[in-house]
C-alpha cells in the first residue's frame, strides 16, 4: 500500500503546480485589464509603431539580462556544486515564478533551497541573499549618481514643489536608513550578508558585482531604447539620471508582483515629468519592461516547475530524473 501516499503525493504536486501557473497567468492578465492609468488599448496604440525588428532587439535585451542573472547564480553556487548554465537557468526561472508572487521577492529564499542536497539549504539562502545585495548594492549607487546628477543638471525643470518633492524624498531615505541601522533588524541582516561576503574570496566578489553591473546596465537600456522608439524627446543623460533614480527610489519601497510595475511606473512618471514627458508612453514603457522582463520570465519559470520532480524522502531534491 506504500503506493497510495506516493501517488497522492504526486497529485498534490501536480495541484501545486497547476496553482502556481494558474497564480502567475491571472496576475498577468490583471495587470493588462485592470490598470486604470493606462487601458490596454491605450497600451496598445503606442506600441503599434514599434516594428518587429525593433521587439526581437527588445527580446534580445530579455535574454542578456536573465542570461547575466543566471551566470551570476551559477557563481554565486559553485563552491556547492558545478551545475551547467542550463541547470541555473532551470533553478532561476523556477525560483523567479514563486518569487513574483510574494512580497519583495522573498519567496525566492524557499525556492532556490530545494534544488539542492537539504544540508546546503543555509548555505544556498545565504548565497542568494549576497547575490541579492549585490545587485542592491548597485541600484544604490547608480541611483544616488542619478539623484545628484537631477539636482545638479541645469538643463532640469525645476520649480519649487518637484525641488521640494526630490528633496523630501532623498532625505526621509536617508534618516530611514539612518535609524534603521540601529535596529536589531538591520544588524541581523548585516550580520547575514557579512557572513555571506566571507564565503567568497575578493576576486569571486568581484566578478559578481560586475555580473550585478551588467545586468543594471542592460536592463537601463533597454528602458532608454523603448524611450527612442516611442519618440520620447529627452536627451541620454537625463533620460539615464531619470532610470537610475527611478530604479533605486522603487527599489526601497515594499511591493509585490500585483504592485511592482504599478510602482516602478508611478516614480517614473513622476520623474521624467520634470522633463515635460508626457505620462502615457511611460506607463507603457514601464508596462513593456514589467511584461518582457518579470511576466514572461514567471510565465517560462512556472511551466518549468512541471519538470521537477523531486524525491519525497526529504535527502535530496534533484533537477532532473
Amino acid at each position: 500500500m506504500r503506493w497510495l501516499p506516493y501517488k497522492s503525493k504526486q497529485l498534490f504536486l501536480l495541484l501545486l503546480k497547476v496553482a502556481l501557473l494558474s497564480a502567475v497567468c491571472f496576475f498577468i492578465y490583471h495587470k493588462l485589464t485592470a490598470n486604470q492609468e493606462l487601458s490596454w488599448i491605450n497600451f496598445r496604440d503606442q506600441l503599434q509603431s514599434i516594428s518587429w525588428k525593433a521587439f526581437i532587439v527588445l527580446f534580445i535585451f530579455t535574454v542578456l539580462n536573465w542570461s547575466l542573472e543566471i551566470f551570476k547564480w551559477k557563481k554565486l553556487t559553485q563552491k556547492i556544486s558545478a551545475i551547467s548554465f542550463q541547470q541555473s537557468a532551470f533553478q532561476l526561472l523556477s525560483a523567479h515564478a514563486v518569487a513574483i508572487l510574494t512580497p519583495n521577492r522573498i519567496g525566492e529564499y524557499g525556492a532556490k533551497p530545494i534544488f539542492f542536497h537539504k544540508k546546503y539549504w543555509k548555505k544556498i539562502v545565504l548565497y542568494n541573499f549576497f547575490g541579492n545585495m549585490s545587485q542592491l548594492l548597485v541600484t544604490v549607487i547608480f541611483g544616488m549618481i542619478g539623484i545628484v546628477f537631477l539636482l545638479n543638471n541645469s538643463s532640469f525643470q525645476f520649480n519649487f514643489i518637484s525641488l521640494q518633492q526630490l528633496l523630501v524624498s532623498t532625505g526621509t531615505i536617508l534618516i530611514v536608513l539612518f535609524f534603521l541601522r540601529k535596529s536589531v533588524w538591520f544588524q541581523q541582516q548585516f550580520s547575514k550578508l557579512k557572513k555571506a561576503f566571507l564565503q567568497f574570496s575578493a576576486i569571486q566578489q568581484i566578478k559578481i558585482l560586475g555580473l550585478s553591473i551588467g545586468r543594471y546596465l542592460v536592463f537601463s537600456h533597454q528602458f532608454y531604447f523603448l524611450l527612442i522608439l516611442l519618440n520620447v524627446d529627452i536627451s541620454y543623460l537625463d533620460a539615464m539620471s531619470c532610470i537610475f533614480s527611478m530604479y533605486f527610489l522603487a527599489s526601497i519601497l515594499p511591493s509585490v508582483f500585483l504592485l511592482d510595475a504599478v510602482i516602478k511606473g508611478g516614480v517614473a512618471v513622476w520623474l521624467f515629468s520634470f522633463f515635460q514627458v508626457e505620462a502615457l508612453p511611460v506607463l507603457a514603457i514601464s508596462l513593456t519592461m514589467w511584461l518582457l522582463n518579470f511576466a514572461l520570465p514567471g510565465v517560462i519559470g512556472s511551466l518549468l516547475w512541471f519538470k521537477f520532480q523531486p524525491r519525497f524522502d526529504l535527502k535530496f531534491s534533484t533537477l532532473w530524473k
